[in-house]
């Protein structure tokens, strides 16, 4: 190279030309890995890996983000810190995402960037990323179950449904909604209230269900649940129907049973036969 200057009598000079060397820096690189999903359809969840910056010089307010298009998947917050990677330092991340209802299951590739600053305070991103993760495929956010799913033909009780959070996060103010067809009916109890379900945890809500006339003893009749519940963010979800059955069974009111009844009066018309027959 050639330096140009001004001498001492200010004229205009050039340097004979100058030979030096420049040491160039490789682009910054980052990698990720040991990727693992807790993503499934319809719910919350989280990618969760490690970042890794490959060098050659530190990175300053390094974040981790999902760039790619998909809209079934639906980044919950924008991006997440990792802080301060010097060159050949590896840090652990967890991006919230979210999975449509509409999603499909199965692996799928998940585009990211990094963005981060370089020494001089600018932002930069390095977006040549991609990584696998699995998607599991819908599951029953409760479980609902009856312990003596049975009543008597004409009769009512109180069926004690148990209501499990499947859910990987605290569901609140839950609404169990209970509906009947006839020959069954829900009477004024049709509504249920939990006030929160930790994950995996079960609570008992209690209604009240009555037969008609019309019910057929031996038959089974479905009764339907639906739940109403607001997630860890206030966000209200209700989800589908669930299906219970119900066994209608011979009423024990009122006595002895019918048939024991019709066989007492047999016996009791024979033996006044025979003894009338004595008689005569």
């Amino acid at each position: 190279m050639k330096i140009n200057y001004d001498d001492i009598d200010g004229i205009d000079r050039t340097s004979d030309p100058i030979t030096t060397t420049v040491q160039s820096i490789r682009e910054q690189d980052f990698t990720l890995s040991n990727v693992e999903s807790q993503l499934r359809v319809g719910e919350d969840g989280d990618l969760i890996g490690t970042v890794h910056n490959d060098g050659p010089l530190p990175a300053r307010n390094v974040v981790v983000q999902y760039t790619g298009e998909d809209q079934s998947v639906i980044p919950t917050e924008d991006s997440t810190a990792v802080g301060t990677l010097d060159p050949g330092q590896s840090e652990s991340f967890s991006l919230p995402i979210a999975i449509s209802g509409s999603a499909e299951s199965g692996l799928r590739s998940f585009d990211m960037a990094i963005k981060y600053r370089n020494d001089e305070g600018e932002t930069r991103t390095f977006d040549e990323l991609a990584v696998d993760a699995e998607i599991a495929s819908e599951r029953d956010r409760f479980d609902a179950t009856i312990e003596n799913r049975t009543i008597q033909a004409g009769g009512s009780r109180a069926v004690d449904v148990a209501v499990t959070n499947n859910l990987n996060e605290v569901a609140s103010d839950v609404e169990v909604r209970l509906f009947a067809d006839d020959p069954l009916d829900t009477g004024d109890t049709d509504t249920g209230y939990v006030q929160s379900l930790d994950p995996g945890e079960t609570k008992t809500v209690t209604f009240e269900l009555t037969t008609t006339g019309s019910a057929t003893v031996g038959s089974t009749y479905p009764i339907s649940l639906d739940f109403r519940y607001d997630d860890t963010e206030g966000d209200s979800h209700l989800t589908k129907t669930y299906r219970l059955p119900i066994d209608v069974i011979e009423s024990q009111e009122g006595g002895l049973p019918l048939p024991v009844i019709a066989v007492a009066l047999l016996v009791i018309g024979t033996a006044a036969l025979v003894i009338y027959r004595r008689q005569q």
